[in-house]
């Protein structure tokens, strides 16, 4: 007798399969011995033979029901109205059965244990036990290094293995895909999604080779990697991993067009009375040529295209680290007081003098004030840990294990910096842009660049609907065409998001690995969640019973659905229910200490 199946027989047995059943899911008949556990949500397993090799099949059980066929009576209905209860017919008489979902097959055989499939149905009367520790451990004794735990199977004490492969080639003892996974982490406010999120990204950092690269719009995830937080010193010390995180601070920009398009969108220009796309694209266009005119012009006349007096002002070029100071303000200010410049940005005589009008009554060093607000984005000197973007990106294909967390929230906007929801779309966009650049060179090197981008507040980046910016439409457009395109160059992406209904259908139809947190089990939330687990009905009934984790009493619990090659347990594609271990305790006592 193998070790499995001693292990198998001194398990708890709850019931045997009955009928009808089927490959899709199987009906349990409940032992009386049973009746009284909790058994909703809790792993099962069954041994049975199929082509002659031992098998074992595991899953959760969905739902229990209760039938009693003599209460079902109108006649008896009508005594126990009476009577409450009538023995020996109420409570002895109840049949209690249970819906089992497989989610793994495992066989027994020559080879050791291996992966299989439920390819036929076993017996009426087949034992169905509790799957306990000493079980999981024995079908999974060659994969510890690569299991990874985020919580246990829901409702239970039992810990939920999973793993988080690598997205570079696959090499002996490497663990790696080859290609990468794109991942959805969604749920309601309060649902434990981010957290979540955060355990995820651990998972991943495991793997030295790999990057991870970090969009925090809100900076949820760069406020729990300050230097004394527990995910830092698990990062830095145990993994030894290069932990980065910056915000506005650090960051300086370099690219003129980038520039033009921050300027542009700064409310710099709407103060002056330019307010179409179109003509404050043509001021910042201005503005730029006012900072750096060409060295030297063939003709006399061209030089004033430039808004540059070729009288009197000069034609050295000020750098744009330096477009902060009070002398490229003084030139690009009195750029925009020429005549010349004004007709290029307004063609109509009427535009034009309202132009003039605010130009000749505005306050220099009022706009100086804003300008320098903005030209602070692209200064060097602004600290020590100055970085411009393009290197930090270029960080990610290092492939030395960097974590790179980039902090756009407005808790740590400078007070000299302007910032608004335009600016950080601008800025979104330019790293989407970069870090596909950067894939698509590990690829042509023939190369996979091995790298999470992680994505908060996914559904602000790529809504369903139409944009209401052309800034936001690029950074959408760039999303979709990313997780279109990137799964081949090692590039996969985490969405995370409180909504399924408002995130892009390309974005969720492209997702590998789902997982769910409480709220979305109604209207037309339950509708999208429906399509993507193949209108598993079961399923959704057991996510619907989760708890809303803020109305919980006493210690918080935060259930999750997940759904792909996400656990050694749910390669049938079957869902798994699992309860998130306490965080950060008990999540690093599990996975780290």
């Amino acid at each position: 007798m193998s070790e499995i199946k001693e292990k198998f027989d001194r398990t708890e047995k709850i019931g045997v399969i009955g009928s009808p059943s089927s490959t899709a899911g199987l009906n349990i008949d409940i032992l009386g011995t049973a009746v009284k556990k909790r058994l909703v949500g809790g792993l099962s397993v069954f041994h049975y033979t199929q082509d002659s090799e031992d098998h074992y099949a595991m899953g959760q059980i969905t739902e229990v029901e209760m039938q009693n066929v003599w209460t079902q009576d109108p006649t008896m209905r009508g005594i126990i109205r009476q009577k409450g209860r009538v023995d020996p017919i109420t409570e002895r008489q109840d049949v209690h059965t249970a819906k089992m979902m497989v989610s793994s097959v495992f066989s027994d055989g020559s080879k050791g244990i291996e992966p299989s499939s439920l390819g036929t149905v076993p017996a009426t009367g087949t034992s169905i036990r509790l799957l306990d520790q000493p079980i999981m451990e024995s079908l999974f004794a060659n994969y510890q290094d690569e299991l990874f735990y985020l919580g246990n199977a829901y409702g239970t004490s039992i810990p939920m293995p999973m793993w988080f492969k690598h997205f570079g080639k696959s090499r002996a003892g490497s663990g790696g895909v080859g290609e990468a996974y794109h991942i959805g982490v969604f749920g309601k406010t309060g649902s434990g999604k981010s957290v979540l999120a955060k355990m995820m990204m651990m998972g991943y950092a495991k793997h030295p080779s790999m990057s991870i690269f970090v969009l925090d719009p809100q900076g949820e995830f760069a406020s729990d990697l300050t230097d004394a937080s527990p995910l830092r010193k698990v990062l830095v010390e145990k993994l030894g991993r290069n932990v980065e995180v910056y915000d506005l601070h650090n960051l300086v920009l370099t690219d003129k067009e980038l520039f033009k398009r921050i300027l542009a969108n700064s409310g710099f220009f709407e103060e002056l009375g330019i307010i179409l796309d179109a003509n404050r694209g043509r001021a910042a266009s201005e503005v730029l040529k006012a900072l750096q005119p060409r060295k030297r012009a063939a003709k006399k006349d061209d030089l004033s295209s430039f808004g540059i007096d070729p009288e009197s002002s000069s034609s050295d070029s000020i750098p744009l680290h330096q477009a902060y100071t009070r002398d490229a303000f003084d030139r690009i200010w009195d750029a925009l007081g020429r005549e010349q410049v004004q007709n290029y940005i307004y063609t109509s005589k009427d535009t034009r003098e309202r132009l003039s009008s605010r130009y000749e009554t505005a306050d220099p060093d009022e706009f100086y004030e804003r300008w320098r607000k903005v030209a602070n984005l692209f200064k060097y000197e602004r600290g020590v840990r100055a970085v411009n973007i393009q290197d930090l990106v270029k960080k990610i294909g290092e492939r030395q294990g960097n974590t790179i967390i980039i902090d756009f929230s407005e808790n740590n906007i400078p007070p000299d910096t302007y910032w608004n929801d335009s600016i950080r779309f601008i800025l979104i966009g330019e790293f989407l842009k970069m870090i596909k650049n950067e894939a698509e060179e590990a690829y042509r090197a023939k190369q996979l660049l091995n790298c999470l981008v992680v994505i908060d507040e996914a559904h602000r980046l790529a809504p369903r609907e139409d944009p209401e910016t052309e800034d936001m439409k690029i950074v959408k457009d760039s999303l979709i065409d990313a997780i279109r395109t990137t799964r081949k160059y090692g590039l996969g992406w985490m969405f995370i998001s409180q909504t399924l209904s408002s995130l892009h259908r390309e974005i969720i139809s492209q997702i590998r690995v789902y997982v769910f947190g409480f709220g979305l089990g109604w209207g037309i939330e339950r509708f999208a969640l429906r399509d993507i687990i193949g209108g598993a009905e079961d399923a959704i009934q057991l996510y619907q019973m989760f708890r809303d984790p803020q109305s919980s009493l006493g210690e918080r619990t935060y259930p999750f659905m997940t759904i792909g090659p996400i656990s050694p347990l749910s390669f049938s594609g079957t869902p798994l229910f699992f309860n998130a271990l306490k965080y950060p305790d008990d999540f690093v006592r599990m996975n780290f200490d």
